[in-house]
């Protein structure tokens, strides 16, 4: 009687701490968006960091090096890609509402030449210059609110300069992690923090090289088709790519307006080479980056998405994917694991077996 009531205080402790925990991390969002920010940064820079190591370089003179490297490399791209980019982006800002007429216009010519598609909720009745503005006019609104003036630049250095002590002595803070749990489990939770650091690892690497790819193949596709600002919506496409399922839709309709403009046939290739892509990401691109590094179900990344962005907004977006990463390996670690071995992909899990039964049977069959 007296364990069962200590179990019971001692379990509703842990879920009070565990509920007081997250309204604190709640209330605290914006130290938690920076301290994430900084484990990827330094998720990013620690392979580096220790191939260098391996081959000789003190630590610090490692760490030096490879921000030199990175910051040279942006440097690099910076003064090659953003004046075309600038250039083209503020080009076609100008000429999008003139864009958006000419298909609202082509559009409500359809609706007169057809009939059957006119009419209140038809196809003529789309406001497609009224949508566009509410579009920009929303995330004219969601630039300022994630942004946060001065407080976006004074968070991005924090966080630098927080990834750079982490990467520069990592030790320090792991025994301190380990010094929270019991001398016999720090080794198991060594192990699982390696694990996620693997996973966290090899997800940041896959989708920087998915990004490169999608750019590439967009770009490549835009210049054939002879779209233009093909070079900026290669980059908004490669960008928008760190959004599952649903970044490559979004990245889809701007070029799509502008093809139209010249033509309904372009706009439908345009349609066509994106439809492509999306392919290549889905079947290529997510399975060597989510099957392989986080090794998440579609569907729970997907999940993930909305949960992640209705709680935290964009930034919640993008950390959906590693976020349900660690969550998974917490998970499988510390409850599948120990009820025993899960079926593989594509297995069905195998029926439970009556031990003291089938021990029955064997006893019965033998002479």
């Amino acid at each position: 009687m007296g364990s069962g009531l200590l179990q019971s205080a001692r379990f509703a402790l842990v879920l009070g701490l565990i509920v007081a925990g997250g309204l604190l991390l709640y209330e605290l969002i914006g130290v938690v968006e920076v301290l994430v920010l900084a484990l990827l940064i330094a998720l990013v820079l620690a392979p580096a960091v220790d191939f260098l190591v391996r081959l000789g370089l003190p630590r610090s003179l490692a760490l030096i090096a490879v921000v030199m490297g990175v910051v040279v490399a942006l440097g690099l791209l910076g003064y090659i890609v953003l004046p075309l980019l600038l250039d083209q982006g503020g080009e076609f800002l100008a000429r999008a509402p003139g864009v958006v007429r000419r298909v609202q216009d082509y559009v409500q010519a359809t609706g007169e030449r057809y009939p059957f598609l006119g009419g209140s909720g038809g196809v003529a009745s789309l406001d497609l210059t009224e949508a566009v503005q509410q579009v920009i006019q929303r995330a004219g609104e969601l630039w300022r609110i994630t942004t946060r003036g001065a407080g976006l630049l004074l968070q991005a250095l924090g966080a630098v300069v927080m990834a750079l002590y982490m990467v520069s002595n990592p030790r320090p803070l792991l025994n301190g992690i380990l010094a929270l749990f019991p001398l016999n489990r720090r080794g198991r939770v060594e192990e699982i923090l390696d694990l996620i650091r693997r996973r966290v690892s090899g997800w940041i690497l896959g989708q920087l090289a998915a990004m490169a790819l999608i750019f590439v193949l967009t770009w490549i596709s835009l210049v054939i088709l002879d779209v233009e600002f093909a070079f900026t919506f290669a980059v908004l496409t490669g960008v928008l790519e760190i959004v599952p399922f649903f970044g490559p839709i979004i990245a889809a309709v701007p070029p799509i307006l502008v093809a139209f403009v010249d033509s309904p046939t372009k706009a439908l290739l345009v349609v066509v080479v994106y439809v492509v892509i999306h392919q290549v990401e889905a079947h290529v691109v997510s399975p060597m980056v989510m099957a392989r590094s986080v090794r998440l179900h579609p569907v729970v990344v997907i999940l993930a998405v909305l949960a992640m962005g209705d709680l935290l907004g964009l930034a919640g977006i993008i950390l959906a994917v590693p976020t349900a990463a660690v969550v998974t390996v917490l998970l499988d670690e510390l409850y599948v694991k120990p009820l025993g071995a899960a079926p593989n992909d594509g297995e069905e899990p195998a029926p439970p077996t009556d031990e003291r039964e089938r021990a029955g049977r064997t006893g019965a069959s033998r002479p």
